[in-house]
Parts: structure tokens; C-alpha cells; sequence
């Protein structure tokens, strides 16, 4: 479908049909056939979004609102890190900052074009990523190890590569976020609007830099985040509620997105129930000032927003041109993304080139990074028999949370008895049980669990918990410890007075399998630093 055609096809279209096309639904297992497809032929949503689904599931679901609608959905995920971030049973690569550390951008294009080929045989056709914000400070709790780097230049080297393979032969549609830029806060957007205060200059050498190399890559779309930037648009609400976040701001999606990037791509809302959002307007604004603003499609929009849309549209509020170039925006997306007839992509007919759990195996070997090594511990040398201790640090919870993106540290202790060792595992011991327990081990393992993911919070601070296994110091007198971080790469802050610590940057199984991997010197240790930590450690990427 060309430009004419797409121009033809929304002039056909009712005001019903266009404002549907701004709609993007999160599933929801509350639903009956019979209930969305009401939703469906009422509203007309432009597309769905999935979130640890099987692949019947989706295919249901699409397949209901595909007979109901003349415009097909598109699907959506957040792709961010492997196929296991959004389809039930399949690989979860090791986080960006492991893909930064590993710095190689030829095995991380492959890892894109091996998402994407599982994801969209799966029935996705567009994933919100790559995260491509900048790790500017250590105690942001959302960004972290989200992001590759804190070096511009290795974000747009190692995503851009994920890019590139992710878009190939339109396989997958990505989505650069999230504009103009997290990290710089000390705060989560989910819990209140967070501020990137650099400056126009600073940002133009950061962010700025990021974005309009990944612009000229080709992204299919871009995603604003629930943060003001006052270097370029310092208008407020109120002054309580503060600036306005560039969800809702025409001079940041409009005039610096637009019109100075120049991306013509689809612009994606982060969820607007998050607080950084919905406490900018009433509920019934939030989507028409997301549109009035220059945003295209409204992520997890609900059934509601449909008439609020149309209210606005109707009031004279939201302009017909702008509700018609969003459509315009959202249809380019779905044509590029194949899913009209025309130039239909099959997904039986896709191949996948490559084996996604190798590559994630590989970069879990070589993303492990030995930071101290001051007695000379590492690599750990034990035999068949050995007794060992693993002191597992990690958030005190009643029961597993069973999401995509959170993995628990079993694999690191299987490994360990994979290999004859006996082993046993403590989780947020106490001291007095350190003490009792390590007498007979040969190595403790300190592994923590401390993440955007596990501790999705307004902070990745350690808790009294987490740190009672070093209370007296009784863990310090063994000979051998190694303390691994499977989260946070930033914990020598709160541990200065470790000799041997390691920065895994990520949970995943085949972190886990890496980090036993180089601990036991099977594999060596060829990891960079993808940040720098002020007064411990220099990046050593460029």
C-alpha cells in the first residue's frame, strides 16, 4: 500500500474508524469472545498488546478483531531483551547493560534478527525497544541496566545493532525509547513525573546524538517518556503539578521530535496510567492532550478513551488533520510492519537463522566482568565434592512474582551441582546462620538479586534484609568470597568493603550459566564496563 493509497483509505475511513486506529489494548484474561468483540465493533482499535501470552492466545484474539474490523490490528510487546520477555516458554536474553559489557554489535544484530523471527512466528509485529536511554545516574531505579551504556556512542553501536536486526526485512517493527531521554533523574516515572535537566547543549551530546543517529537508522517508531525536559519546553501545569512531561508537550513531540529530528515515524504513548502521566490532567484529557501534543497511538488505552477522543474531536478540541496525520503515521507503521494483504508477511514462511539460546548463552559468558579481584580469588578453584555456599541477597517476598523479565538465581546453584559440588543455598540469612554455615564451605557466593525488575520501586537501595548476612563481619573472615550482582552493577557503593566483587549486569539463565561459567575460569573473562561508577571503576567502552 503506498502513500496514495494510505491517503485514499483515510478519506474512506468514518471519524469512528480514525479514532479507533489511536487505540492500542492491553489483553486482558477477563475477556470472553463475546465481550471484545463488542469492544472490537464499537471502538475499532488499532492494535493490541501482549504481555507473557501463548501464542493461541494472541492469535485468538487478533483473529477476532482482524473479522471485525477492515483495518488489521497491529501486535505489540515489549521485546525488550528475547522472545521470553513476551511469549510464554521462549528464551530471555541478559539485559542491555550485558549486551554493553559484551560490545559486540555483529552477535548483537543477531540477536535482534533471532527475536524477531520467533516473535512475529508467534505473532508479534512490533516491540517496544530497544531501551536506548543513558545510565547518567547510578541511583535511577528504572533505567540501570535497562540501558546499554552511559556513552552515547555505545548505545547507538549495541542497540542500534539490535535495531538492525530486530527491522530486517520488516520482520519486526522496533521502538527507540524513551524520548527525550531517562537516566538523568534519581526517580521512576511510573511513581511521578522525573525531570532531564540538561541542557540543550548537553542533551544534543547525549540523548540528542542517540536519537538522531538511530532516526537516520531507520526506527519504525519512538516512544515519549513521563518526563519533563525544561531546556525545551519549560511551561507548567501548575506549580505544584510542575513542568509538563513530554507525553503531553506539542514543543518536545512536535517541534524537537518532528520537526528538528526530523522523525516521521509513529510516536507510541508509555502507559498513561502510569503516575508520571495521569497526574498531569483528568483522566478523561490524558489521551487528547497525548494526541493534541503530536503522539499517534495510546498505549493501554481504554474502552472510555474512544469517547474521549471523539468528545474532543467533536468539541473542536482535537483538530480532524491532526487525529488524520496520527492515522496517516499508524497505517505507514502497519504497511512497513506487512500485515496488509497486499504485501502480507506469512509467518509459517519465516525461517529462524539463528539458535536464540546461543547467542544468548554467548553473551552471558562474556558479559560477566570481574571489577575487584584484590586476593586473587577469582578464578575460583574447586573439585568434584567441594562444599560450597550460596547466599542469595534478593527482595523479601511471601511468594515468586511470575513475571516475563524476572528470573529467580536456581540456575546459578544448578550449575554448581552440575558439576559434582555439593551445595546449599541461603536466601537473606541472618549472621548467626553465615557463621554456622560457611565453616565447612570452600567458596560462599554472594549473588544479588537487586534490579530494575525485581525492585521496581522509587529505589534499588539495599534493605535491612539484604544486608544481615554481613552483620558482625563474620562473612568477611572467609578466604574465599565472591560477591556477583545479577542486578544493580552500582552495589560497591553499598558494599565498599568487598575484595572480590563482579558485575553480571543481569539475572537471566544465561547470565547465570555465564557467571559460572568465568567464575570457575571455564571461560575467560573478556567483559568491559559499559559505565563508569565515580570513585570504583571507568567505563571501558567508548
Amino acid at each position: 500500500m503506498d502513500a496514495k493509497a494510505i491517503d485514499a483509505l483515510i478519506e474512506s475511513m468514518s471519524i469512528d474508524e480514525l479514532i479507533g486506529q489511536l487505540l492500542i489494548y492491553c489483553y486482558s484474561p477477563k475477556w470472553t469472545d463475546e465481550e471484545f468483540t463488542a469492544l472490537v465493533r464499537r471502538t475499532k482499535p488499532g492494535g493490541l498488546f501482549f504481555n507473557s501470552a501463548t501464542p493461541e492466545m494472541i492469535k485468538r484474539f487478533v483473529d477476532i478483531a482482524n473479522r471485525e474490523e477492515r483495518v488489521p490490528v497491529i501486535v505489540s510487546a515489549d521485546v525488550e531483551n528475547g522472545p521470553g520477555c513476551a511469549i510464554q516458554g521462549e528464551t530471555l536474553l541478559p539485559f542491555a547493560m550485558a549486551w554493553g559489557a559484551c560490545d559486540d554489535a555483529d552477535l548483537l544484530e543477531r540477536a535482534g534478527e533471532a527475536t524477531a523471527a520467533i516473535a512475529r512466528k508467534n505473532g508479534i509485529h512490533w516491540t517496544f525497544a530497544p531501551d536506548v536511554d543513558l545510565s547518567l545516574n547510578p541511583n535511577n531505579p528504572c533505567t540501570n541496566v535497562r540501558a546499554v551504556s552511559d556513552s552515547p556512542r555505545q548505545v547507538v553501536k549495541i542497540a542500534g545493532a539490535y535495531l538492525r536486526g530486530l527491522q530486517k526485512n520488516n520482520v519486526m517493527m522496533a521502538c527507540c525509547k524513551h524520548f527525550p531521554g531517562n537516566g538523568v533523574d534519581d526517580r521512576n516515572s511510573h511513581f511521578c513525573t522525573i525531570i532531564n535537566h540538561l541542557s540543550k547543549e548537553e542533551w544534543m551530546e547525549t540523548y540528542g546524538y542517540v536519537y538522531k543517529k538511530l532516526i537516520a537508522e531507520g526506527v519504525a517508531s519512538i516512544m515519549p517518556a513521563h518526563t519533563a525536559f525544561p531546556a525545551y519546553d519549560d511551561e507548567k501545569i501548575d506549580d505544584i503539578v510542575g513542568y509538563k512531561s513530554a507525553t503531553f508537550s506539542k514543543k518536545i513531540l512536535t517541534g524537537l521530535l518532528k520537526e528538528e529530528l526530523g522523525f516521521d515515524g509513529c510516536i507510541v504513548s508509555d502507559a498513561l496510567s502510569m503516575i508520571g502521566s495521569c497526574s498531569m490532567f483528568p483522566e478523561d484529557k490524558l489521551v487528547a492532550e497525548f494526541i493534541k501534543a503530536g503522539g499517534d497511538m495510546a498505549l493501554f488505552a481504554q474502552p472510555a478513551d474512544f469517547d474521549r477522543i471523539k468528545a474532543a474531536y467533536e468539541s473542536g478540541d482535537l483538530p480532524l488533520e491532526r487525529i488524520k496525520d496520527a492515522v496517516r503515521r499508524v497505517l505507514k507503521l502497519k504497511e512497513r510492519a506487512r500485515i496488509f494483504d497486499d504485501n502480507k508477511l506469512c509467518e509459517e514462511d519465516i525461517e529462524t537463522k539463528y539458535d536464540i539460546e546461543a547467542i544468548a548463552n554467548e553473551i552471558g559468558e562474556r558479559s560477566i566482568k570481574f571489577v575487584r579481584n584484590a586476593k586473587g580469588v577469582l578464578p575460583v578453584k574447586l573439585e568434584k565434592g567441594d562444599k560450597v555456599l550460596v547466599i542469595n541477597i534478593q527482595r523479601v517476598e511471601t511468594a515468586r512474582v511470575v513475571t516475563p523479565m524476572v528470573r529467580y538465581l536456581d540456575e546459578f546453584a544448578n550449575e554448581l551441582r552440575a558439576r559434582g559440588l555439593e551445595v546449599e543455598v541461603l536466601t537473606n540469612p541472618g549472621h548467626m546462620t553465615v557463621k554456622e554455615k560457611m565453616k565447612d564451605a570452600k567458596t560462599v557466593f554472594v549473588n544479588c538479586k537487586i534490579g530494575v525488575q525485581d525492585y521496581l520501586g522509587g529505589s534499588l537501595r539495599v534493605a535491612w534484609a539484604n544486608i544481615m548476612a554481613f552483620w558482625r563481619g563474620f562473612l568477611l573472615e572467609h578466604p574465599s568470597v565472591v560477591f556477583t550482582s545479577f542486578g544493580d552493577p552500582y552495589k560497591l557503593y553499598e558494599f565498599p568493603y568487598l575484595y572480590t566483587y563482579v558485575n553480571a549486569f543481569s539475572s537471566s539463565e544465561a547470565s547465570q550459566r555465564g557467571a559460572v561459567k568465568v567464575l570457575l575460569g571455564e571461560k575467560p573473562m573478556v567483559a568491559k564496563n559499559p559505565v563508569t561508577h565515580k570513585g570504583f571503576f571507568e567505563r571501558e567502552v567508548e
